[in-house]
């Protein structure tokens, strides 16, 4: 029963399909290209729908995509436009230095580092074909840095005051205490072999004493942090900073006028306490 009752639904349906046929096939054109284009309308809307949103999506992306790439092409020139402010400001402020100095002084670039572990020498674009010289001062606007280690012939590597292999004979500028400026683990400066009972305070400028052929008298080093005495000892424990920021250095001076005699290097300590 169920299969004569859909062959007999079937059979009226392709009736009425055949009724209609010929009822339109009996229609003016006219009439029979509207309800083409109807019937087509009906069955083609939703695929002309979802190629319009393809496209429509297609746009957007291209465009976010567009808006992107501009973004990050304004970001990368306002970042070169900042960094290239803040090196106009550092060679403003070299400048500005090197003209006011009573030194004669090569400006250096770093360029490098030579070593793997802190402190490394930093390697400058300067050397003897520019008048650079092994021992010869090395410092920023802000302060000494160190000195030249060893000179090539277009670079040179400088060995900065934390490495614990440089000693430097300091003063207090406020109270003309002289001492050596060492840096025993790489990490800090220390003001040695003062004694317990001279005048060094929180604050004082330390500069160099002029004293071994390194840097000449006046150059600042750094700033007195902290002052500490043992309770056993004949000597302050004096903590120094840096004047100069040793960890961010891209310019440099190298003094050239000083007399950069490493002879002279082991006789600070014979210098700053002469025998009596």
């Amino acid at each position: 029963m169920k299969q004569k009752s859909e062959g007999a639904k079937g059979f009226w349906m392709w009736i009425i399909f055949l009724f209609v046929a010929l009822s339109i096939y009996g229609l003016p054109q006219n009439i029979k290209n509207n309800i083409s284009s109807i019937v087509r309308a009906g069955l083609f809307s939703p695929f002309v729908w979802v190629d319009s949103q393809y496209k429509i999506m297609r746009d957007n992306l291209s465009r976010l995509i567009r808006t992107e790439r501009e973004l990050a092409q304004t970001k990368l020139e306002l970042q070169n436009s900042i960094e290239e402010k803040l090196e106009n400001q550092r060679l403003r402020k070299l400048l500005d230095f090197k003209s006011n100095s009573e030194y004669s002084l090569i400006l250096a670039e770093i360029v490098g580092i030579k070593g793997m572990k802190f402190p490394a020498g930093l390697i400058i674009n300067k050397g003897k074909r520019d008048g650079v010289e092994d021992n010869m001062p090395v410092l920023t606007a802000d302060g000494a840095i160190g000195r030249v280690k060893s000179a090539g012939a277009t670079t040179s590597v400088i060995q900065i005051l934390l490495d614990p292999a440089l000693k430097i004979s300091v003063l207090d500028q406020r109270s003309r205490v002289v001492g050596m400026l060492v840096s025993p683990d790489a990490r800090k400066l220390l003001m040695e072999q003062v004694p317990a009972d001279e005048d060094i305070a929180v604050g004082d400028r330390i500069i160099a004493s002029g004293y071994g052929g390194i840097f000449p008298k006046g150059i600042l080093i750094g700033y007195v942090i902290s002052v500490s005495e043992p309770p056993e000892g004949m000597f302050k424990r004096i903590v120094v900073e840096p004047s100069a920021s040793l960890s961010r250095i891209e310019e440099v001076f190298v003094l050239k006028d000083m007399n950069a005699d490493s002879s002279n290097i082991d006789t600070i300590e014979t210098k700053i306490h002469p025998t009596k």
